[in-house]
């Protein structure tokens, strides 16, 4: 389904907006200015931005998304509200992730397991299920624009490296537009209408 303009700016920027501003706050806090590794060695070498995008596709959010908003949450949503549907979807998403805390070299794994930066990662994953929802609701309930959202925070959380302070920072700022979203929309749709009529393209 065609996805409008404006949707396609939520789905792009929201993400790197809240590391950005996560990184100021952060760094305000006392945080040292990171050296932004990653997005050094692509500007050092732009071509190898296309073999990194297609990996961070497809391992992530293309065979996640697929399962999570592609198979699992239509039913979820056809028997509780869309929020409590993305709550249910959210735990049992964060609870995926889990394994990768024992992988050696992935970011979970560099978090630490039961640390405070490990429920910073298990809660945010929780509640960013809303912001999915309330993205696939209006985009017609569009598997492409999870996908893209998907992956506009993996690589916007890569690129944008956080100190000990601004780590914590997007799980709370994640909360706020949660919270405003929810308060916009209302729990029941995350939309003004029914998920099957939300197919904003403006």
């Amino acid at each position: 389904r065609r996805i409008g303009l404006r949707w396609y700016a939520v789905i792009l920027l929201l993400f790197p907006a809240l590391n950005g501003l996560a990184l100021l706050l952060g760094t305000l806090a006392g945080d040292s200015v990171p050296a932004f590794e990653r997005a050094a060695e692509f500007a050092a070498d732009p071509v190898s931005l296309l073999p990194y995008a297609v990996f961070m596709v497809i391992f992530g959010p293309l065979p996640e998304e697929l399962g999570w908003r592609g198979y699992a949450l239509d039913g979820l949503q056809a028997r509780w509200n869309a929020l409590e549907a993305s709550l249910i979807l959210g735990f049992f998403w964060a609870i995926w992730h889990v394994p990768m805390f024992f992988m050696v070299g992935t970011y979970q794994a560099e978090l630490g397991v039961l640390t405070l930066t490990f429920w910073e990662f298990m809660i945010g994953a929780t509640i960013t299920s809303v912001l999915y929802t309330w993205i696939y609701n209006h985009t017609g309930r569009s598997i492409l624009g999870a996908i893209l959202f998907h992956f506009s925070g993996n690589v916007s959380g890569e690129l944008v490296p956080h100190g000990p302070t601004g780590r914590l920072l997007p799980a709370v700022l994640t909360l706020l537009v949660v919270v405003v979203v929810i308060s916009v929309y209302g729990p029941k749709t995350l939309t003004r209408c029914a998920p099957e009529q939300s197919s904003d393209t403006e």
